[in-house]
């Protein structure tokens, strides 16, 4: 894999494409100098713009479809396309949009005789791998297609076009294709925009748009109007009804386990639009993988987690994790984290919601050995409640529950 993404970056020499300068070998270790990317990530950056319309997302799939017919012209399958792997170049307005992560990329053509190579192996990330790929069968470059017509998809709505309670759920949709343009995410997208994409997520690859064809699709073309309306408006622009705030029970330990987690959480309706749907996303697949939580909040190998719930610490958007023995808090945007241990809670308190904080439920402070740490929108805070303390219990503690400003 590593000499495989060594001789793709080598060949490699685009834009929008991580550009390696360097590539040095000792006896142990090779070092590849990357060009330095200091932008963060293209979603993170999306959702903390004010302002993002239908015309901000065409942009960005020129951008990618002109990238991948680049790479397809140079016999290379990416494999594993998605939003961890589209940075930006720096933290300015228009910076430049760039593919990286070769580690599972192909080369699959043969030097000698020009011959497709065909692909079998099982690789990509669930949400965004093709069916072909699920169904084991030898598969192409089009894999790169399906990956970024999920891509935007998520861009038009804020959520993925294929979820379930786990993945088998999850991967029988995107085996059958199945999925669709909810109301009232969708109304404010254009009709050509909805076919871009339908012939994106085609389940025959051999019908699927290739990266060449996608760009001469009429919602991309130079004569096209793309509406530049505001899809991060309010409630009344949206026509979106409050925030579906509650817990997300999840079986089995957080080491992994095909059943342990929402393979990709169902779209909820909330009180920002498509913005805070964004943001939930964009939570979501950061920590929604038992792998992914552990690895972040550095937790046990032996650590469960129990629930999570939609809320804000203070005014950051996020996900409040409940595990075996810790509060784990993941904010959608800029990285902000915590994580609470519960033999350290001393108190819980029942409160009214900051009114400024995102979200309708009310708020619930967890006061630890150094400071209080306020959780608020939380829709179902006493069930949120009860499970904390359901933790507490098992592990025989007993935090002090304070019942005022409800």
């Amino acid at each position: 894999m590593l000499k495989a993404e060594v001789d793709i970056l080598t060949k490699c020499d685009h834009p929008n494409i991580v550009k390696m300068h360097k590539c040095y070998e000792t006896e142990k270790i090779l070092y590849l100098v990357l060009e330095l990317l200091t932008g963060g990530e293209l979603f993170d950056r999306i959702i903390a713009k004010g302002h993002y319309s239908e015309a901000d997302a065409r942009q960005v799939s020129i951008v990618l479809l002109d990238s991948l017919r680049y790479l397809h012209a140079q016999g290379v399958a990416h494999r594993d396309l998605k939003p961890e792997n589209i940075l930006l170049k720096d933290k300015s307005d228009d910076a430049a949009i760039k593919i990286t992560d070769f580690g599972l990329s192909k080369i699959f053509f043969a030097d000698d005789n020009d011959q497709e190579v065909i692909m079998k192996t099982a690789c990509g990330t669930p949400g965004y791998v093709a069916p072909e790929v699920l169904g084991h069968e030898a598969y192409s470059s089009q894999v790169d297609m399906w990956s970024t017509g999920v891509i935007v998809y998520i861009l038009l709505c804020g959520f993925p076009p294929f979820y379930g309670d786990n993945d088998a759920q999850m991967f029988k949709r995107i085996k059958a294709g199945q999925y669709k343009f909810l109301s009232p995410y969708w109304d404010p997208i254009s009709a050509d925009a909805k076919d871009f994409v339908r012939n994106l997520l085609i389940v025959d690859p051999k019908k699927r748009m290739t990266a060449a064809e996608a760009l001469n699709h009429r919602w991309l073309g130079r004569t096209a109007t793309v509406s530049t309306r505001n899809l991060f408006a309010s409630a009344d622009a949206q026509k979106a009804a409050p925030i579906a705030s509650k817990a997300s029970p999840v079986k089995g330990p957080v080491k992994g386990g095909a059943d342990s987690r929402p393979a990709s959480a169902a779209p909820t309706t909330n009180p920002e639009g498509m913005k805070a749907q964004m943001m939930q996303y964009n939570v979501d697949r950061k920590v929604a993988l038992p792998d992914n939580l552990k690895k972040q909040f550095e937790l046990p190998e032996s650590e469960m987690r129990v629930a999570k719930y939609t809320c804000s610490l203070g005014n950051t958007f996020g996900q409040l994790h409940i595990t075996s023995h810790h509060l784990c808090f993941a904010g959608a945007i800029g990285g902000k984290k915590l994580k609470v241990t519960l033999k350290e809670v001393k108190t819980l308190a029942k409160r009214k919601r900051f009114w400024l904080s995102p979200g309708t439920g009310h708020s619930l402070h967890v006061t630890d050995k150094e400071r209080t740490h306020e959780f608020h929108g939380i829709g179902e805070r006493d069930l949120c409640l009860k499970t904390i303390l359901g933790q507490c219990a098992q592990a025989g503690l007993s935090p002090v529950v304070l019942e005022v400003g409800q």
